[in-house]
């Protein structure tokens, strides 16, 4: 009997061509090979048109080999080198210091560069920054600036893809870094108010068309730019306290599906609110009412709320940050909602301190900051995640519900979900995988850049 041969993967059908097939075609194009003695040859027309013909810019040395593409590219190139993977070599939206080979032209912090392989093909457009490890972040696969006529284009563009969504007067994400191609770029409406981050030199330097197009495309009553943000040192960028533009009255009550929130837009933590568990909380409602709820890392009564107004039997929020819980605690007096109590504690203390009173709850939602901030700190992630997701899980009665997120981006849900397997083992405890969420339609996923699928949540209800 034969064996019949294995056949190829699809992918390898592209990526690795016959040699014999190469050598034909490199006779073919012989005409056009260049020779020692021979001038280079013009580019031709195709890539003339893509890369424009100025060579104002530095050119490299004379004795290194440079691709025509990038000689005649009317922006300063880098050259780079792709990560490997079965489908072949693939270039990262952000490309780190150690990707690039070589940079053509004078390149300055948060301008434009374009982006070719060593082979001179040209990838695309990135904003540049040498004081990132983050060097290059790619915005478009044409040719182009990234200047005020283009963030102008782009963050229209990122409103119209929220219209089917969110109606004008709702609150969201309106744009959302490298995901709507203006990298660094964070803008959220909250209510009335547009709260703003920039996160990256390109668009700071850009920061009046941006104020100036979100003003006119939203009209808020004020604009708060939030330059607090810790990842701002590492583009070589100052550290410092909000601008507000116009008037913000404090605390701000934004709604959110049917639930009035209280928040702090100059103040708290991000931009004041976090709107990527909208979607999440939906989820919640059946499991909530009529149920005791325990809601870990509440920041201003986010689930909690939530599980009260879907009819909770009693709702208690735990959290270390004081401001946010006052906020939580004015918005459930508002309510009415004599049901519902918040604590200011350590979260891991709190859950050892119930495990020792032998209490239960019948839905614990644990929704913890970010504990990789790196992926050198993700080991020590893993191990916070293991913890409290394990002290949890010995705090729910049989057909209890576990709730639980992570926001790290650095940690993959593949990861997250063995941390829980291993957590439920560990607690001798098996568990049923019941609603999986994500990230709401304002904070979508770029393809191409995994790190933009930060939020990942769980449902997971107690079989014994």
């Amino acid at each position: 009997m034969t064996r019949k041969p294995l056949e190829q993967p699809w992918w390898k059908r592209f990526s690795k061509r016959n040699p014999k097939a190469r050598r034909q075609a490199g006779n073919k194009n012989n005409a056009n090979a260049v020779s020692p003695k021979q001038p280079a040859p013009e580019p031709d027309k195709a890539v003339g048109e893509a890369a424009g013909q100025d060579e104002s810019h530095e050119a490299p040395p004379a004795s290194q080999h440079l691709p025509p593409a990038v000689k005649h590219c009317r922006l300063p190139a880098l050259t780079v080198q792709g990560r490997k993977s079965p489908q072949g070599s693939q270039i990262p939206v952000w490309i780190y210091d150690t990707l690039v080979e070589q940079i053509y032209g004078n390149v300055a912090d948060g301008e434009t560069v374009a982006i070719f392989s060593k082979a001179g093909k040209f990838l695309g457009s990135a904003v540049y920054n040498s004081h990132s490890k983050i060097r290059a972040r790619l915005f478009s696969y044409d040719l182009r600036e990234f200047d005020d006529d283009y963030i102008e284009h782009a963050i229209i563009a990122a409103w119209n893809r929220r219209r089917m969504h969110y109606p004008i007067k709702e609150s969201f994400r309106v744009v959302y870094s490298e995901a709507d191609a203006l990298p660094g770029l964070i803008v959220d409406k909250l209510a009335d108010v547009l709260v703003i981050q920039f996160l990256t030199l390109a668009v700071e330097r850009h920061a009046d068309c941006i104020v100036r197009t979100l003003k006119a495309l939203f009209s808020p009553a004020a604009v708060v730019i939030r330059r607090d943000a810790p990842m701002r040192a590492r583009e070589g960028l100052e550290v410092s306290e909000a601008e507000v533009l116009g008037n913000v009255s404090l605390p701000l009550a934004v709604e959110l599906d049917g639930v009035t929130y209280l928040c702090d837009p100059i103040h708290g933590q991000k931009t004041g609110l976090y709107l990527d568990q909208r979607f999440n909380r939906r989820l919640l409602a059946p499991y909530a009412r009529g149920k005791s709820v325990l809601d870990l890392f509440c920041h201003v009564g986010g689930w909690a709320l939530a599980a009260a107004k879907a009819g909770a039997a009693s709702v208690l929020g735990v959290d270390s940050a004081s401001p946010a819980l006052e906020l939580a605690r004015q918005a459930a007096a508002d309510y009415g909602w004599t049901n519902v109590e918040f604590v200011e504690s350590d979260v891991f203390d709190f859950l050892e301190q119930k495990r020792q009173e032998s209490a239960t709850y019948d839905v614990i939602i644990c929704d913890p900051p970010a504990f990789a901030k790196s992926q050198r700190h993700l080991p020590e992630a893993e191990r916070a995640y293991l913890s409290l997701n394990y002290r949890a899980m010995k705090l729910l009665p049989v057909a209890g519900i576990l709730v639980t997120c992570s926001c790290s981006q650095h940690l993959s849900e593949e990861q997250f979900i063995l941390i829980l397997e291993t957590a439920a083992r560990n607690a001798r405890i098996r568990f049923q995988l019941i609603e999986r969420g994500g990230q709401p339609p304002d904070h979508p996923e770029l393809l191409g850049l995994p790190e933009s699928r930060y939020l990942k949540c769980l449902f997971l209800r107690r079989m014994e």
